[in-house]
């Protein structure tokens, strides 16, 4: 599954006129490649110069039924940041002040190596107290929520196993005679995309390239691990004497021509 950054704004106000939003939330990036991109979420101040002070700033996690503070930023705190939620905190990072409407932030860090999938990959939202010029009062204005966006390589893939049709058993021959009809099943991660598949190539003798096999694979479901969808992928192939030395290929995770996929098995067939 694939989640989209949204960015809109509400906010309520401690006042009964009417003040223009002043915070914000971003992650950076909008898209995080799962185990190559830290995972960054700012919340800043967006109209400074309507604000007399800032007195703190919240980044909230959704649980199961409402939102809860991870980290805050606040006057009068030892020290400024401080951490709700410990779990979070022991692999993560946090920086932030309010010592000025200019400079006040609160940004939170997970390190690409200690991301949490789907654990992390939750809705976030920032909250902040403030003193606004325009209204002469206190505000308290919060952000709608964003939930992030992510994106999971497939990276393991099993070597093919290979039996003779209507046979029950994995054979580990790999010569077999003209007219042999195998099946070759491959099984291997494909992503976070649960309509991602695997996909089979052949290169054979005096051919310079690997092409797309023409036969239509058998798929299995899909199951889930943590944000890594796995699934096997069989087909059915008939030896002919062009078989001479046949190189097959399966793999996931492809940008286009045979070869490119992030996650690539071989296995080599001869005829005699």
């Amino acid at each position: 599954m694939k989640f989209v950054i949204v960015c809109a704004v509400l906010f309520c106000t401690l006042s009964s006129r009417a003040s223009a939003q002043n915070i914000q939330i971003q992650a950076l990036p909008q898209t995080v490649n799962y185990r190559k991109n830290d995972l960054v979420i700012v919340c800043s101040i967006t109209n400074p110069s309507q604000l007399n002070a800032v007195y703190y700033i919240q980044l909230q996690r959704n649980s199961s039924t409402t939102f809860e503070t991870v980290v805050s930023v606040a006057t009068g705190q030892t020290p400024p940041v401080q951490w709700t939620d410990t779990q979070l905190q022991g692999r993560a990072t946090a920086t932030g002040n309010v010592d000025s409407p200019s400079s006040a932030q609160l940004r939170l860090t997970i390190d690409k190596n200690s991301v949490i999938c789907p654990t992390d990959f939750k809705m976030y939202m920032c909250k902040m107290t403030s003193y606004s010029n325009v209204v002469s009062d206190g505000i308290t204005q919060e952000t709608s929520p964003i939930e992030l966006s992510y994106v999971e390589t497939p990276t393991v893939i099993e070597m093919p196993r290979l039996r003779i049709l209507n046979e029950n058993f994995d054979t580990p021959n790999r010569q077999f005679p003209v007219g042999t009809m195998i099946q070759l099943t491959c099984r291997g991660e494909v992503g976070n995309d649960a309509s991602k598949t695997i996909r089979w190539c052949t290169q054979k003798t005096n051919e310079m390239m690997f092409t797309e096999l023409a036969q239509t694979p058998i798929h299995s479901e899909a199951s889930l691990s943590g944000c890594q969808y796995t699934r096997s992928s069989t087909i059915t192939y008939t030896l002919t004497k062009e078989d001479t030395f046949t190189q097959f290929l399966c793999e996931s995770g492809d940008t286009g021509l045979c070869g490119t996929g992030t996650a690539i098995q071989y296995v080599n067939i001869t005829i005699g």
